[in-house]
């Protein structure tokens, strides 16, 4: 009897555990497809370090792993530099604090694996991310190891922490989003119209070859655009290769990134557990 108690215990908990997990769960597509954590919308308190036990995960494009996450305000990322390898994604850029209310005079902060609880990357096994409003900046990435998303020097800042491509509208180098992955090198520019959503505006991508490793495409976004959730951008495609083949769009790249097991771990063990319950309420 103790034991059936127990176990039905145990089991109840695993099933708060990932009901509670909704809006905890961040996902990395690709440079227009991802998330990031941030205070909570009914927040006062809008400082990143002191939401960093209770923030929760907000989201652009199509993340349909991101269970439960809100959406980010629009016009809040101004850059977003995309690269994946096969230990990694990230996402590296500039963002307009104002858009999420945050304090511009606020040195950011850190959230990881532990904090907020419960807190993960869909597809991988460690992340590790930062809000930096006093410049104007942020990074995630997602790893398979934690040598790759070290958390334990959050001070040193993103771009240390993350070393990416942090260039955007606010330095004036027009670079707006890019992406880099192993699946084909690209490079590409978006220009939407300032009422529009990325998915609305034709993008213009021109190819140019990096890395076996790594493949890049760039959209720049104009500081008064609003940036809103969208599924797949279509793009109007101009090669820069010999004979004008047409390169790969930016969600093109993305198609690469693989998703591990590890993603879809939350449904399966929810599955588990409730026939566990049954089985141990019926004997």
């Amino acid at each position: 009897m103790l034991l059936r108690t127990g176990l039905v215990l145990t089991t109840l908990s695993l099933l708060f555990t990932l009901v509670n997990a909704g809006g905890k769960i961040v996902q990395i597509v690709d440079a227009t497809d991802f998330c990031v954590f941030l205070p909570p919308n009914d927040a006062t308190d809008r400082n990143i370090s002191d939401s960093e036990s209770d923030a929760d995960a907000f989201c652009m494009g199509n993340t349909p792993l991101a269970t439960g996450a809100d959406k980010l305000p629009s016009g809040f990322i101004l850059s977003a530099h995309y690269v994946k390898t096969d230990n990694y994604v990230q996402v590296t850029g500039q963002i307009d604090p104002s858009k999420a209310n945050l304090l511009s005079t606020d040195d950011g902060g850190q959230y990881d694996i532990k904090a907020p609880l419960g807190a993960s990357c869909a597809g991988w096994d460690y992340f590790v991310e930062l809000i930096e409003p006093t410049g104007n900046d942020y990074c995630i990435r997602c790893c398979n190891n934690d040598k790759d998303c070290n958390r334990g020097i959050s001070q040193a800042g993103c771009a240390r922490i993350v070393p990416g491509d942090y260039s955007g509208p606010l330095d004036g180098s027009g670079a707006g989003i890019s992406s880099a992955g192993s699946a084909a090198p690209s490079s590409s520019s978006i220009a939407p119209s300032s009422s529009a959503a990325i998915s609305s505006t034709p993008a213009v991508v021109s190819t140019s070859t990096v890395s076996a490793s790594a493949s890049i495409s760039s959209i720049s976004l104009p500081t008064t655009t609003s940036l809103a959730p969208v599924s797949t951008p279509n793009a109007a495609v101009s090669s820069s290769q010999e004979g004008s083949s047409p390169a790969p769009s930016v969600q093109g790249t993305a198609v690469a990134q693989s998703v591990n097991s590890a993603s879809l771990a939350k449904p399966a063990s929810l599955v588990a557990a409730v026939c566990l319950l049954i089985s141990i309420t019926v004997m």
